[in-house]
């Protein structure tokens, strides 16, 4: 017998075998399967267990599976489609009918999209946002989630006016944020806000909160640190805080490249020494007749 011929006939039979073991999988096996190959990136199989699972399952079951199918148009790597995937999310809104839980989760993919689309529909995404968190649970952790994606929206328009305006909506979500893991999330995006806003006051107190939150990653604490530093040193001219943070970013991240200069400097402000022999000057220079900066 030809090798090719065998070679086809064993992966026919491979196919069938396969075909024959999912036949036998329940829903909830193939579901697992698919979330474990969407996890992996195999998309095209991820979508064809979810296809099977959506034929056959009923309730919840099918509304993983069609969420599945919706996400991979909407997600996937290349190819990603947040166009074509708003109607697969309003079918299974559909289906979803007023389980809140599922209701809300699908209407913040939906504002997903419409934040994502080009030219972006910032508006309809707040909106079907306010709709998710106002259906949502209040003890889901989607709530948290899905406010920081409303709130980044303010972020995604170079305008100063609306940055603002984001900064100050960002208040309202304050209190549910304390003790939860999106808490540090959140005040590093109100820093960004009143970064953006020149708002050095805002800025200080959510870069402390965020910290005080708990950073986990080493880099971001180390920046988080220095920034709260030179902010007081620079911008607020409150030198003893400045000092205060100096000291806790080379007490806390000691590997940092900046804690050998933190701790000079640290020493440099302790001694009321204004003028850096380590950065800029922060005393106001003057200029000489022949445009020269004098001391």
């Amino acid at each position: 017998m030809p090798r090719n011929r065998i070679a086809i006939i064993l992966a026919l039979s491979f196919v069938a075998a396969v075909c024959a073991a999912n036949a036998q999988e329940s829903p909830t096996d193939q579901l697992a399967l698919a979330w474990r190959e969407y996890g992996l990136q195999a998309f095209s199989t991820a979508n064809d267990l979810f296809a099977d699972v959506a034929e056959t399952a009923q309730g919840e079951t099918r509304w993983q599976a069609l969420l599945g199918q919706a996400q991979i148009v909407h997600y996937q790597m290349p190819g990603r489609d947040p166009e074509e995937a708003i109607p697969l999310y309003k079918a299974l809104l559909a289906e979803v009918g007023d389980k809140a839980e599922w209701r809300g989760q699908v209407l913040a993919r939906l504002a997903d999209c419409h934040a994502e689309l080009v030219p972006v529909q910032i508006d309809k995404a707040r909106e079907l946002y306010r709709e998710a968190l106002v259906t949502l649970p209040a003890t889901s952790l989607m709530v948290q989630e899905t406010a920081l994606r409303f709130l980044a929206t303010y972020l995604q328009r170079p305008d100063r006016a609306e940055i603002a305006r984001g900064l100050k909506v960002s208040d309202e979500f304050a209190e549910q944020m304390a003790g939860t893991p999106f808490a540090s999330v959140f005040h590093g995006l109100r820093a960004e806000m009143a970064f953006f806003t020149d708002n050095y006051r805002a800025l200080a107190a959510a870069l402390d909160q965020q910290y005080r939150a708990g950073i986990n990653n080493v880099s971001v604490k180390e920046g988080v640190l220095f920034r709260l530093a030179r902010l007081y040193e620079v911008e607020l001219g409150d030198y003893v805080k400045a000092e205060a943070y100096y000291r806790q970013l080379a007490r806390e991240v000691p590997s940092s490249r900046k804690a050998h200069f933190a701790i000079l400097r640290a020493d440099e402000l302790k001694a009321g020494k204004l003028d850096s022999d380590y950065a800029p000057p922060l005393s106001p220079q003057v200029e000489d007749a022949t445009g020269k900066e004098q001391p």
